[in-house]
């Protein structure tokens, strides 16, 4: 069967050593000692794969109407946001800074439409599970990570979860969190034996909660919850084992979750409010408090915009109250006073946004005495501060075409995750081949056996 017939160019892998490379080259970009150019080595493993088939039926690809009209408008997303960068973009001062994300956008959309899908991500699975058990070890040894320097303590006093969240093999918890999110949707359509699974699955539950990574667990919840009633539905037959078989997930994760039974969800996201003290300026003391003329900027932060508190921010916008109001009483980690700022850089710049550099909002690191730049924590306000309205929406127009309405079920905690976190549309990323591969998979995964 050729898995993706969509593409005619491209077969089914008959070897394991296509998907599995993949899979390494995805993991391997991960880990805390890698860096972002490392994906790289993704587009051009696939273009040497494929080079052969490409140029045997480049025809029959160039004949595509479908594809042409995405070609056609990836060009115009590409030229459109190169021309706001030139424009509107921060001034430009090195060779370098002709580089932006989006230029990596057709290498996203060419390497998704080539990948094995479920080859790929079932390998994935097992080097996450790997890092699962890495991560349990921390644990229970009390650090972060053991490959760190110079990172925050666990905090032993601390009965929260969330303070004794692990880094695995990662640079961070945020980023062991996204594997994981990748693992848990894929292993629902990855072919792998019934007790393997079970295995996997019970050590990505324990990765889930060591990680403590509260828009994960929102976003595997509700998927959990869909996919239960989705297959409810769809049973023939009713009987124990079937029911077994659906309720597996909520089952397994409660077993895991009784072995943390000291903590609760609702417990971690009600404890003290960092934000309400920046939202309201009510510093213990402003002689303790460093400012930015306390530092010298350097090149990698001077163009951005500074992050607005107490009376500098705009207030008065209706999204902001809403925001503001709904997230009273729960911490969420600053992201209340961030989604603030870029709804109101979004509202004074909706048509051109940053120039489509990625906005990012600098700000004083009390704690580590620095400065540091923050994301929007938000896929889709990132995506709008970025490029604006225009723009965004030629994007998310690509997005619906090339999607084959398929496997919306699969991007349901993806979108829900990235409403919380920076998920998606990072230009290349782990999250983004993975949500653009099951964009394109022309079949529903949950029937193919």
């Amino acid at each position: 069967m050729n898995i993706l017939k969509s593409y005619p160019f491209k077969k089914e892998s008959k070897s394991n050593f296509e998907p599995g490379l993949y899979a390494f080259l995805l993991f391997f970009t991960t880990l805390y000692f890698s860096n972002e150019y490392f994906y790289l080595a993704i587009p051009v493993s696939v273009l040497i794969f494929n080079t052969k088939s490409l140029l045997n039926n480049k025809n029959d690809i160039l004949a595509r109407k479908s594809l042409q009209r995405i070609i056609l408008l990836t060009t115009i997303y590409v030229i459109a946001s190169y021309v706001n960068k030139l424009v509107n973009g921060h001034p430009i001062g090195s060779l370098k800074e002709y580089y932006a994300s989006f230029l990596l956008f057709p290498v996203l959309l060419f390497s998704a439409a080539l990948i094995d899908l479920r080859k790929v991500f079932r390998f994935f699975i097992y080097f996450v599970a790997f890092e699962a058990v890495i991560g349990l070890i921390e644990y229970y040894f009390g650090v972060r990570s053991f490959f760190l320097e110079n990172i925050a303590e666990v905090n032993s006093s601390s009965e929260y979860l969330y303070d004794h969240r692990v880094n695995g093999l990662s640079l961070s918890s945020s980023i062991f969190s996204l594997k994981l999110l990748v693992s848990i949707i894929a292993i629902e359509f990855s072919i792998i034996k019934k007790r393997l699974k079970i295995i996997l699955k019970g050590l990505l539950f324990i990765g889930i909660l060591i990680s403590f990574n509260r828009a994960l667990i929102v976003s595997i919840l509700i998927f959990w919850m869909v996919l239960f009633v989705y297959q409810l539905f769809t049973c023939k037959t009713y009987n124990l084992k079937n029911s077994f078989k659906i309720a597996l997930n909520f089952l397994l994760f409660t077993g895991v979750f009784l072995l943390f039974s000291n903590h609760n969800l609702l417990v971690e996201m009600q404890k003290k409010n960092p934000e309400k003290q920046q939202l309201e300026m009510k510093f213990k003391s402003l002689e303790k408090k460093l400012t930015f003329n306390d530092f010298k900027e350097t090149t990698q932060t001077d163009f951005f915009p500074k992050m607005k508190e107490g009376s500098e921010l705009d207030t008065n916008l209706r999204a902001n109250k809403i925001f503001y109001n709904s997230a009273k009483g729960f911490n969420t980690s600053g992201r209340t006073l961030i989604w603030m700022n870029y709804i109101a850089y979004i509202d004074q710049h909706m048509w051109f946004g940053y120039g489509s550099d990625k906005l990012l909002f600098k700000a004083v690191d009390q704690d580590n005495k620095k400065i540091k730049l923050i994301h929007a924590h938000n896929s889709f306000l990132q995506l709008l501060a970025t490029n604006g309205l225009p723009i965004s929406m030629l994007f998310i127009v690509i997005i619906w075409l090339v999607w084959t309405k398929k496997n919306f079920l699969f991007l349901i905690p993806i979108l829900i995750f990235s409403t919380f976190q920076y998920g998606v549309f990072w230009g290349f990323s782990l999250l983004d081949l993975f949500f653009f591969s099951i964009l394109m998979y022309p079949s529903k995964l949950l029937d193919e056996k």
